[in-house]
């Protein structure tokens, strides 16, 4: 082969490792929503999401820990009663759900919860995007501003314990 014809394939290759290269110590900062306040926003994703045949299973992405389904301790056992979801269970659940779209959780939570239909679960839940469960709440109800208000950084927990007895 001439120099002439090697020269743009050993400058294509080149163009192309550049191109696809990263560094190994490349990470993605998170900039997740409040934690403190989630326990409000849990509680409704428990009572609407967390069932034993929905997202209360280890083999979804999303899984959902609390009271009335999926519990962390394999002692602890599904209960109505309120104020046994553990501190451990909210925070399972609450990594759970920042890990499944991070870059996006945190661009929605940047902009004080600007665009929360970017994120999938919200698709999901206002049955915008399939979903096997399909809508679970309508865009303005009391779960969804309960979800939008938590993204936005001002979580209107009134409206998470409001929409805990609605159905």
């Amino acid at each position: 082969m001439t120099s002439a014809r090697l020269a743009p394939l050993l400058a294509g290759i080149l163009l192309a490792t550049a191109c696809v290269a990263t560094s190994g110590d490349a990470r993605v900062a998170v900039q997740p929503p409040d934690r403190g306040s989630f326990p409000a926003v849990a509680d409704l994703l428990d009572r609407r999401c967390g069932t034993l045949d929905c997202h209360g299973v280890t083999y979804r992405n999303l899984r959902i820990y609390g009271r009335e389904g999926l519990r962390l301790a394999s002692t602890d056992r599904p209960s109505s009663r309120p104020g046994t979801t553990t501190d451990a269970e909210y925070d399972a659940t609450f990594e759970s759900l920042v890990a499944l779209e991070p870059e996006t959780m945190s661009a929605v939570v940047s902009q004080a919860g600007a665009q929360p239909e970017r994120l999938t679960f919200v698709r999901k839940a206002r049955g915008a995007e399939d979903h096997k469960g399909l809508a679970i709440w309508a865009e303005g109800s009391p779960e969804d501003l309960c979800v939008t208000s938590w993204l936005a950084g001002k979580t209107d927990v009134a409206t998470c314990q409001r929409a805990l007895t609605t159905r």
